[in-house]
C-alpha cells in the first residue's frame, strides 16, 4: 500500500533557543553571554558620575564655608572700624636747617637736619610705625636729593613724638637743572625743599589689630633761609603741616 504524501513544506523553527548549524553538525554549543549593563537615566547608578558629583558637592561646600568665614570676618572688621573710628596721624615740620650747602655745575654737597612733630589724635587706638624711610627733594626737582631710613616707633593714644631726620650728601650728582635752581635760590637767601616720609603702619586697640598699610607723608614748602656765603641756614616762618595719606 502506497503512503500518501501531504505535500506540506517542512517548517523551520526560528524561536530562541535555536540550534545553529554547528550544533546540528555535532559541534558543542556555547552558553549565551549577556552584554554588560548600560548606565544612564533610569538604567541604574553610574560610578564615574557619582564620583564627580560627590567631588563637586565637597568643593561647593568648602567654597561656601570659606565665603561665610570671610564675610563674617569682614563684617567684624567693619564694625570695629566704625566703632573705633581710626584717624590719620598728624605730621608737621617743627624745625629744619642746612649747613655746608655748596654746588658745582651738576653736583651738590649739604647736611640737612629736620625735626618732625608726629601726633596720634586717636583716643582709642595706638599706632605702630615700621620700615620708615624719609627723602629730601628740591621743590623744582623730581628726584630725591638724599634718602635715609628712620627708626621704627609706636605711639599710644593721644601721644606726641618728635622724630629727628638727617640727610647728608657729598658731591652728589643732581643734574645741571637742579644745581642751577638751588644755586639761584641760594643767592637770594632762601631755598625751598620738600620732605617725604613713607612707613608701614598698624592701628591697635586691645587684641584688635588692623593689617599693615602704607602711610605717605608729604611736607611741601619747607623754606630754609640760607646765607649765600657759607651755605648755612634754618627754617623760615611757622612750622607747616604735612599732608598725610593712608
Amino acid at each position: 500500500m502506497a503512503s500518501a504524501s501531504t505535500g506540506a513544506p517542512e517548517k523551520t523553527v526560528t524561536g530562541y533557543p535555536a540550534q545553529s548549524s554547528q550544533v546540528a553538525a555535532g559541534y558543542p554549543a556555547y552558553a549565551y553571554v549577556a552584554p554588560p549593563p548600560s548606565y544612564g537615566p533610569g538604567l541604574g547608578p553610574n560610578p564615574v558620575q557619582d564620583y564627580y558629583r560627590r567631588r563637586n558637592t565637597f568643593v561647593c561646600r568648602v567654597i561656601a564655608f570659606g565665603s561665610v568665614v570671610f564675610a563674617t570676618m569682614g563684617l567684624i572688621f567693619l564694625i570695629a572700624w566704625l566703632v573705633l573710628k581710626p584717624r590719620m596721624p598728624e605730621f608737621r615740620v617743627d624745625s629744619a636747617s642746612v649747613s655746608e650747602l655748596n654746588l658745582t655745575q651738576s653736583a651738590l654737597s649739604a647736611d640737612w637736619n629736620f625735626t618732625l612733630f608726629v601726633r596720634n589724635p586717636n583716643t582709642k587706638l595706638s599706632v605702630y610705625y615700621d620700615r620708615l624711610e624719609a627723602s629730601v627733594f628740591y621743590h623744582g626737582g623730581r628726584d630725591g636729593l638724599s634718602t635715609t631710613p628712620l627708626q621704627p616707633f609706636s605711639q599710644p593714644k593721644g601721644d606726641q613724638t618728635r622724630v629727628p631726620v638727617r640727610f647728608e650728601v657729598m658731591s652728589e650728582y643732581v643734574g645741571e637743572d637742579v644745581a642751577a635752581g638751588i644755586s639761584g635760590e641760594k643767592s637770594t637767601g632762601s631755598v625751598d625743599f620738600r620732605l617725604r616720609v613713607f612707613a608701614l603702619v598698624k592701628f591697635r586697640s586691645g587684641f584688635w589689630w588692623t593689617r599693615e598699610r602704607l602711610l605717605r607723608v608729604y611736607c611741601d614748602g619747607v623754606q630754609i633761609g640760607v646765607d649765600p656765603k657759607n651755605g648755612t641756614g634754618s627754617l623760615m616762618g611757622q612750622p607747616g603741616a604735612c599732608e598725610v595719606d593712608l
